[in-house]
């Protein structure tokens, strides 16, 4: 087989969850993809990849802050439940033949009610006269998560407004969870709090379900234990396809072999990067970094203009991810103006949901809470631009950079194992250390509607909750920001977030500034 590593014994029996031998109250298992990748980033870059959801919310009726502290915590036990992965810990071990002792994710199954009433009012802090959630994610976001080895890394911040709105800040190690895991978990916290306001019996039920040294039957299993089998197509009593044939995602075999040569294609020229930094270079060793974010959305009169862009410009069809990722591009190369015939890329490593990939049970909108996720390279010629002919307008070189970025996405969601690559894929990775990175990181979110319901409880004629904002972030080491899109209510929302002792934070407003002209200047 064509493989960078024999796929005929690589072990995939440590991706699955097992009772620790020594520790019989405990099970855990090694880190697989992006886990792994996370896992070290985490333990070697200062938690490099904490991850910060904040979601802004209004009640029906007012509440204390002292029953809506009491329901809180109620609704993460529930969660805990429902997910027992958000009280998961990290274990390393030291592995004989390995050079640094191995990552695992652990979790101790509960041995009593009060012991999970413990750890909820360990995890569930409230923090009061606090006016907004982002104050409040730079006020903890250079703590690393998890400190330690075995202690908790996932932490729900209450902060109340007034009587009828609060806000929810969820901080997190990324090994467990990417960002449409932790909106589902916000769904799922949301839903079961809207039901302890709501129902007075409620927190009865679910004493009565919660049958704790039992929970670990939910745990559930790594991306590698449940990849998407062939599934033959759906029809009608007419014959009518209702719903087409679904490939296998292999796990081995020459369509695995092809997408993990293309997973792990590097860049074949330069880097193209970013050259506005803090000099001198902001130095790990020294100093812990300062995540901060900046952002922007769009109005919602601006946002129906871009995606009606994406639908009427004098191209074939584009998405508005595409415009998003292309606009981005351009704002690289007009920071760093490239030489006239210049061979530098533009190097991405694309970050895909990759639910679609799994069986059946687990891609609805709440099937899999924790972390799934594909990469491969997205790499973008600067000479897309610096080819055209002078006078080129700014519209013009950014459809050209999204007829380039459209290829190159539609190349990769035709991989047949972009999420069964994943194992090999980063264990190839983690084995040499990346350099610090400077050139622009870009995740695509799409529509944060998909994963994160706007209003709780799910069934019934009335509203308790109501979502009216969020912001997703994370903790950033190296001087290039992670900047990051997505839509809610119908609104385009642009960040970064960036690492002021590495990049100025008036530079990045004016990269963000720029970001959002540059999208714009395409709906005209």
């Amino acid at each position: 087989m064509n493989s960078i590593l024999d796929t005929k014994t690589f072990d995939y029996e440590r991706y699955e969850w097992r009772r620790d031998k020594t520790h019989n109250s405990r099970f855990r298992r090694q880190p697989v993809g992006g886990e792994l990748l996370t896992a070290v980033f985490n333990s070697t870059k200062n938690g490099y990849g904490n991850l910060f959801i904040g979601v802004y919310t209004s009640l029906m009726a007012p509440i204390s802050t002292v029953d809506l502290l009491r329901h809180v915590r109620r609704a993460w036990i529930s969660l805990r439940w429902d997910v027992p992965t958000i009280a998961a810990q990290i274990f390393h071990e030291q592995i004989d033949g390995r050079s640094s002792p191995s990552p695992w994710i652990t979790y101790d199954v509960a041995q009593s009610a009060k012991e999970v009433e413990s750890w909820a009012e360990e995890t569930v802090k409230l923090r009061e006269n606090v006016s907004e959630l982002d104050t409040l994610r730079y006020e903890i976001g250079d703590s690393v998560l998890p400190p330690k080895d075995l202690v908790p890394q996932t932490f729900l911040y209450l902060v109340p407004f007034t009587p009828t709105t609060f806000g929810i800040l969820l901080h997190t190690s990324h090994v467990p969870f990417d960002s449409a895991a932790l909106k589902i978990l916000m769904t799922k916290v949301f839903e079961h709090l809207s039901l302890y306001i709501l129902d007075k019996g409620y927190s009865d039920k679910q004493a009565a379900k919660l049958h704790w040294g039992e929970e670990h039957r939910n745990i559930l299993p790594a991306v590698t234990q449940i990849l998407r089998k062939h599934e033959p197509a759906k029809l009608d009593v007419n014959g009518e396809m209702v719903v087409p044939e679904l490939p296998e995602e292999p796990r081995d075999g020459p369509a695995y072999a092809e997408t993990l040569e293309n997973a792990m294609a590097g860049p074949n020229t330069r880097v193209h990067v970013f050259k506005t930094f803090i000099d001198p270079p902001y130095d790990p060793s020294a100093t812990n970094p300062k995540p901060r974010r900046a952002a922007h959305t769009f109005t919602l009169e601006e946002s129906n203009r871009i995606i009606a862009a994406t639908r009427t410009a004098d191209v074939e069809k584009f998405t508005v991810n595409h415009l998003l990722h292309a606009a981005l591009c351009l704002v690289s190369i007009i920071d760093n103006q490239p030489s006239p015939g210049s061979d530098a890329a533009i190097f991405n490593l694309g970050v895909v949901d990759a639910r679609k990939r799994l069986e059946s049970a687990f891609r609805h909108s709440e099937g899999y809470p924790v972390f799934c996720v594909g990469y491969s390279p997205l790499v973008t010629p600067v000479s897309v631009v610096t080819s055209l002919p002078p006078g080129t307008d700014t519209k013009s070189k950014i459809l050209a950079l999204v007829r380039e970025l459209r290829n190159q996405y539609k190349a990769q969601a035709a991989l047949p194992a972009l999420l069964a690559v994943g194992a090999e894929q980063m264990e190839r990775m983690v084995a040499t250390p990346a350099p610090p990175w400077l050139g622009p990181i870009y995740s695509g979110d799409g529509r944060a509607g998909d994963y994160l319901r706007e209003s709780y409880p799910k069934d019934g004629p009335n509203s308790v909750i109501s979502i009216t904002e969020f912001f997703f972030g994370v903790k950033v080491l190296d001087p290039a920001p992670v900047f990051r899109t997505a839509e809610w209510k119908g609104r385009i929302m642009l960040s970064a977030d960036y690492n002021e002792l590495a990049v100025e934070k008036k530079v990045v407003e004016g990269w963000m500034m720029l970001w959002a002209e540059l999208i714009l200047s395409v709906t005209g």
